[in-house]
């Protein structure tokens, strides 16, 4: 919807204009997607952007995954400043914490190519939503997808009012397979941690409650 303008264009056509007024969008093709975070959201991503003659899909994690897993998913990882540089389209995938907190500042936006896309599914807080305000609006950022915000549900003006923003109540797993699938994960992660001492789904910040984490 970022690349191809479609919640403008949508507008437009409800309010009769057809495609006047709207700018063309870009096709992925040939295109580098950069994803932070590549974990399992960043890498079934990976999996699914395959399909659409991207010229690279390349990450940024705290950690650089195992080599049969980069192959795997057809990964390429760089460090964080190429991949501010180089990424045609910027998705966000990686934890909120102290160290993610406006990961995406005005100083990191100021190192992005222009006319770069972004898309946020992870959490609100690792943009400064000031910041893709202002990128937005000085044409450094072409178009914005977001799930999440910084308040939700309060939203920024700044968002709310530009035609380039596709913007949606935090929706991601709000059906009710994923639902239904969330909440036997979290059941299934007690049941281990209480019997085991361990979890089915360990990030970092845990090993140092459960011994057998891996």
């Amino acid at each position: 919807m970022t690349c191809r303008n479609a919640w403008a264009a949508a507008k437009n056509l409800r309010e009769g204009r057809w495609r006047d007024g709207v700018r063309m969008g870009t096709d992925p093709q040939n295109k580098v997607l950069g994803i932070l975070g590549a974990g399992g959201i960043g890498r079934t991503l990976a999996k699914r952007m395959l399909g659409f003659g991207l010229a690279k899909i390349q990450y940024y994690n705290r950690h650089q995954l195992p080599e049969a897993l980069e192959k795997e998913y057809h990964l390429n990882y760089v460090d964080f400043d190429t991949f501010l540089a180089t990424s045609d389209i910027l998705s966000i995938h990686c934890p909120l914490n102290e160290g993610t907190k406006h990961l995406l500042n005005y100083e990191e936006f100021s190192k992005m190519k222009d006319d770069v896309i972004i898309v946020n599914t992870a959490r609100g807080k690792v943009i400064n939503e000031n910041a893709l305000v202002n990128a937005l609006e000085r044409g450094k950022v072409l178009a914005a997808g977001l799930d999440v915000f910084e308040d939700e549900p309060v939203i920024s003006k700044g968002l709310l009012t530009n035609p380039r923003c596709v913007l949606l109540p935090h929706i991601g797993t709000f059906t009710n397979e994923s639902q239904y699938k969330m909440e036997k994960l979290v059941l299934e992660n007690m049941v281990a941690a209480l019997e085991k001492d361990t979890l089915i789904t360990p990030v970092p910040e845990h090993k140092q409650f459960f011994k057998k984490t891996d």
